[in-house]
């Protein structure tokens, strides 16, 4: 008797028929109950789980807007808006979930339509940093810069690493935040700008978007070491790749682990500004100097290690006999480097960053007609690269977005 109710938000509207409302419905325990007469105990009400999926579905994609926090960029010394923040919107499911239940046990079944429409209620998110006040930041002065260099990437490679650079500019960090890279990168996919690059995955070449992206991490890394950030997440790449030497000083990123992330701890607000500039990215961290001086030492290199013969893969997909190697070969080698800390107040940070990496063998794929059982051709050495190279931007071992 309570159908068609219909939901509302805005300009959107959703009907729920006779045949819908019926699966709704379950009967429930009612919470007001004040004595034992049997005819009070049970009444009627949703199954919230069939509601809270219809509603998942189709209601809130049309109304859940996330947050999008103001960025800023630096002119003539001060701070002008570069995007403007913007509130965001949530449905409320439970107040949702009261108010069609309130409808479906009014005692006036019979009411017009427009009685039974329901205005879904809405949460409202609040950005953490208003428009207003970009003036008052204290962001004054660069604090830190993190720099890094891409020669010889790939058109896709180099395309990815501004889409990253682009998506980070006017990045404000809140004092006492932990910023994490992959949060502030956000999807990493063909709709965010991004293009794919061939990688070797079960023994076949796919593509795979954001390869590129651990030069963004690479610089990020760098550049919260040179303003003296507490660097509480990196992880270095599992091989010395050629565009982070020296060793020991890169940070590789793959959602959705492992993550870059450091905290804000200048008690200023940052803002980071990216550049490029031939073939060399910074990340200027702009914020309020406080003092504190940081310092590293040269990475330290030891126990180089060979990488083994080249390892062959047959594949179906090309001609036989074509070749297309993937992977270059690395030295495997161990590496450190000191990081010293000296705040205003005379107290001193020191913490030692180590880093592993294996040998890692040229990989190549090679047409036949036809698979062997076992791969004879892996494991056979040939044309083994006499230098470094630059590496595929993902390995099958340990993926990163290099």
């Amino acid at each position: 008797a309570a159908a068609p109710l219909t939901l509302k938000y805005k300009e959107n509207e959703w009907i729920i028929n006779e045949k819908r409302l019926a699966l709704w419905l379950a009967l429930k325990i009612n919470p007001e109950m004040r004595d034992n007469a049997p005819e009070n105990k049970i009444i009627i009400g949703l199954a919230e789980n069939k509601v809270k999926e219809f509603l998942e579905k189709e209601a809130a994609p049309k109304i859940n807007q996330p947050t999008i926090e103001a960025k800023f960029s630096v002119l003539g010394g001060r701070v002008a808006e570069f995007q403007a923040s913007q509130d965001g919107t949530e449905l409320d499911m439970d107040a949702g979930l009261q108010k069609i239940e309130a409808i479906i046990n009014s005692s006036d079944t019979a009411e017009p339509r427009d009685k039974k429409t329901i205005e879904l209620p809405v949460k409202e998110l609040k950005s953490s940093v208003s428009v207003g006040n970009i003036n008052d930041l204290g962001i004054k002065e660069i604090i830190g810069i993190g720099e890094s260099n891409f020669a010889g990437s790939p058109k896709n490679r180099r395309h990815n690493i501004k889409v990253g650079a682009d998506t980070l500019n006017g990045l404000i960090i809140k004092p006492e935040e932990e910023f994490s890279l992959l949060k502030a990168l956000g999807n990493i996919d063909g709709a965010a700008g991004y293009l794919p690059e061939l990688v070797i995955k079960e023994n076949k070449t796919i593509p795979e978007f954001g390869g590129g992206l651990c030069q963004i991490g690479t610089t990020m890394f760098r550049g919260g070491l040179s303003t003296g950030l507490p660097i509480t997440a990196r992880r270095n790449h599992s091989y010395r790749v050629v565009y982070y030497e020296p060793a020991g000083t890169d940070a590789t990123i793959y959602n959705p682990a492992p993550d870059l992330r450091f905290i804000n701890d200048t008690g200023h607000y940052i803002l980071i500004q990216s550049r490029i500039e031939g073939d060399n990215i910074y990340f200027d961290f702009w914020g309020t100097k406080d003092g504190r001086v940081a310092e590293q030492t040269k990475p330290v290199i030891y126990n180089i290690v060979r990488p083994g013969p080249a390892k062959l893969i047959e594949a179906l997909d090309l001609k036989p006999g074509e070749k297309k190697c993937t992977e270059r070969a690395h030295n495997g080698a161990d590496a450190y480097f000191d990081y010293k800390v000296t705040y205003a107040n005379g107290e001193v940070k020191e913490n030692k960053f180590s880093s592993h990496y294996v040998p890692w063998r040229e990989v190549c794929l090679i047409g036949v007609e036809k698979l062997t059982v076992e791969n004879p051709l892996e494991n056979k050495n040939i044309d083994k690269p006499t230098s470094d190279a630059p590496s595929a931007d993902n390995q099958t071992a340990s993926p990163s977005l290099n």
